[in-house]
């Protein structure tokens, strides 16, 4: 980074450059810093900022101090401009050979930007991923307690700036953390090192993906009722779904009732309890019916940050008891009170009216509307925090903290959520576009990269029956997060949900949040002819789900290796893929071809060599590993727990003499790919173990 300077715009006026006035550098025990102290010309001497860079091992951190100064009190207070009072201005990035950006393309949403001429970087970036000849580095703006800070280009040099505002008119004064970059080898180590660095200086903000719970309910399979019924959805449809569900023995253990169940009128929420005449006998008799009738154990409900799309309706009984903790703003929306403790006393009437009636968690939307509601109200950073403090301490008391946070990836939302461990990750799923699994999958796969680092992805519903199911499926395989689908009356297809849970209904989640691999990470899978590659962790074995979304409809070519997983340590491994049966034993340095029809998807587990016998794990589960629980020797035998039955493939040097499972003798075959054998242990229940005897 070179050329950094800084300029200021007030309310009503032009941007103008400061002059650099001095620098100063002090040094520390760990850490160097250099304070760059910039000011108006001698006459106007109206502005004056210091920018510290924080230097230190794991990265820099660029603090911001800025001030209006008038001589004369009482004369008029000119002020920072709201949308862009500062700007960081950094000179080009030198040798880039990829770039990595992810902008908030909507006000609830981001998505990546690929091209290496930062020019062309959009506005309202909010994580930029370079790499040069010998390093990757990651540019994390942050928003603090008060004012936000995202990257745009800086005009035809090729350079970018750092806009820093409030969103408020009349603040003289700016204190912020402006942003935290590192850099180093491994480019999927830097989003969670840079959090880290910059949570450090806010004081309690949020936390990191690695120190939040991933709720219980989540773990296990759910059904939503959004794109089944949308705003019609009612008692009748939800109870009809449950039964053939449960026809069907599909162990789902959540529901989502989603929006259109609220009592709203003119777009605002009107009353605690469900729409009267959508649910004649009270949002209870469902929820109980539905846990008795239908053995659903959890029961989660939809609502937005405030409340309702437009808010709350001033008009209802629920407003007028609630007054002191709402609040109106300009436009007349009224919301929960912009204050933790006044909002909360909202959030708390609510989630315990709901949690009587048998409510278990929440989905929270349109999150990223704060800001469009509280703007000149707040600054935007102060707006945020308030909104989800209240929120979040409501829903600890009453939901055990599960809330579902969507329709929230704008910067300030993410960086305010004090202890929430799952946010949506991408744009909805839209089953009825025929192409839409393209961007879908683009979102969550690169918006993952940045949007990992604090939480646990939700990358959404889907459809079992549909155009893109099995693309679909696979996606929801690898990406770590919730697994639930929202199939109409009659159209849930069981092939298309057994391959993703255990029996009991547990979901076969990955240990981390996917990634795209490192030869696709910097590069459009969209517009180039190559395939989307997702990488993956299930204890040992890495998981690589790979993608046909190339807007071109010609095949792909592309290829599996160890180094697709970048954490992996093993010298080798077993390449085996789910759709076709197949394994190959890969050496560290060697590859394995494939090609990718359009539209098409594969999966590949990357189980590291364990020698004679290699356990897969259960061929009728996507992430196949994951059933295996333990592994270990016993003589001549090698020894494997399952956490439960079913056709179990292993690899082996040699045919086994035999295949015993809880003392019982099993039959055995080789299957059509050299090396590979399997056992049918399906009729077995609770854990298995089993014997194979080597020759």
């Amino acid at each position: 980074m070179r050329g950094i300077g800084v300029s200021v715009r007030l309310e009503g006026g032009e941007r103008r450059k400061l002059a650099l006035h001095r620098v100063e550098r002090q040094e520390g025990a760990a850490c160097a810093e250099y304070v760059h102290v910039y000011q108006d010309d001698e006459e106007a001497k109206e502005a004056v900022v210091r920018l510290t860079l924080r230097c230190c091992p794991e990265g820099v951190a660029a603090f911001v101090e800025g001030e209006i100064v008038r001589s004369n009190d009482f004369g008029d207070r000119r002020a920072l401009s709201p949308d862009d009072g500062l700007l960081i201005h950094i000179g080009a990035l030198d040798e880039l050979q990829g770039v990595l950006a992810n902008y908030q393309h909507k006000d609830w949403w981001t998505r990546p930007h690929f091209d290496s001429d930062l020019r062309a970087l959009p506005e309202r970036t909010v994580s930029l991923l370079w790499r040069t000849p010998s390093a990757y580095f990651q540019l994390l703006p942050v928003t603090g307690p008060a004012y936000r800070a995202d990257l745009q280009a800086d005009g035809r040099a090729g350079g970018l700036a750092v806009r820093i505002f409030s969103g408020q008119g009349g603040m003289t004064s700016c204190r912020t953390l402006a942003f935290v970059l590192g850099g180093g080898e491994n480019p999927y180590l830097l989003p969670e090192r840079n959090v880290t660095l910059a949570l450090r200086h806010l004081n309690g903000q949020t936390l990191p993906r690695n120190a939040k719970v991933y709720p219980e309910i989540l773990d296990y399979l759910g059904w939503c009722s959004w794109d089944a019924f949308y705003h019609e959805v009612d008692e009748k449809g939800l109870l009809a779904k449950a039964e053939e569900l449960q026809r069907l023995g599909l162990p789902v253990r959540w529901v989502m009732i989603d929006d259109g169940w609220s009592e709203v009128r003119d777009r605002k929420l009107y009353g605690m309890d469900a729409d009267p005449a959508k649910f004649p006998r009270g949002l209870a008799h469902t929820i109980e019916a539905l846990k008795r009738q239908y053995g659903i154990r959890w029961v989660g409900v939809w609502h937005t940050i405030a409340g309702y799309w437009d808010g709350i309706h001033p008009d209802s009984e629920m407003a007028r008891e609630l007054r002191e903790y709402l609040f109106t703003t300009r436009r007349g929306n009224v919301m929960p009170y912009p204050d933790a403790g006044r909002g909360f006393g909202f959030w708390h009437a609510w989630h315990g009216y709901l949690a009587r009636q048998g409510v278990d968690f929440v989905k929270v939307d349109s999150q990223s509307a704060v800001h469009n509601f509280l703007r000149h109200h707040l600054p935007v950073g102060q707006a945020a925090s308030a909104a989800h403090t209240a929120l979040e301490a409501s829903a600890a008391l009453h939901f055990d903290r599960t809330i579902i946070n969507c329709m929230g990836m704008s910067a300030e939302n993410i960086w305010h959520r004090p202890v929430s461990a799952v946010s949506r990750n991408s744009d909805d799923f839209v089953p009825q576009e025929r192409h839409g699994f393209r961007e879908h999958a683009l979102q969550n796969a690169y918006n993952s990269y940045y949007h990992g680092a604090w939480y646990w992805g939700d990358w959404d519903m889907f459809w079992t029956e549909n155009h893109d199911d099995v693309q679909n499926m696979v996606l929801r395989a690898v990406s770590g997060g919730p697994v639930y689908f929202s199939d109409a009356l009659g159209r849930t297809d069981p092939a298309r949900v057994w391959p993703l849970i255990f029996r009991d209904g547990k979901i076969i989640r990955c240990d981390r949040t996917a990634n795209p691999t490192p030869d696709c990470l910097m590069r459009s899978p969209i517009s180039e002819p190559l395939p989307l590659k997702l990488w993956n962790k299930a204890g040992r074995a890495g998981v690589v789900a790979a993608f046909h979304i190339c807007e071109a409809q010609t095949d792909v070519q592309g290829a599996i290796s160890l180094d697709d997983v970048p954490d992996m340590t093993a010298d080798s491994a077993w390449v085996y893929e789910h759709f076709s049966r197949t394994a190959v034993r890969l050496a560290r340095g060697q590859s394995l071809p494939f090609a990718l029809q359009a539209e098409q998807c594969r999966l590949f587990l990357l189980v590291p060599d364990r020698g004679a016998v290699t356990p897969i794990g259960l061929a009728d589960k996507l992430v196949s590993s994951a059933a295996v629980e333990r592994q270990w020797e016993e003589g001549k035998s090698c020894m494997v727990r399952l956490r439960e039955g079913g056709t179990f493939i292993f690899a082996a040097d040699q045919p086994p003499s035999s295949v015993r499972a809880n003392g019982e003798t099993l039959k055995w075959s080789p299957s059509a790919c050299p090396s590979l054998y399997e056992a049918d242990c399906s009729h077995l229940h609770g854990a298995v173990t089993l014997e194979i005897v080597r020759a």
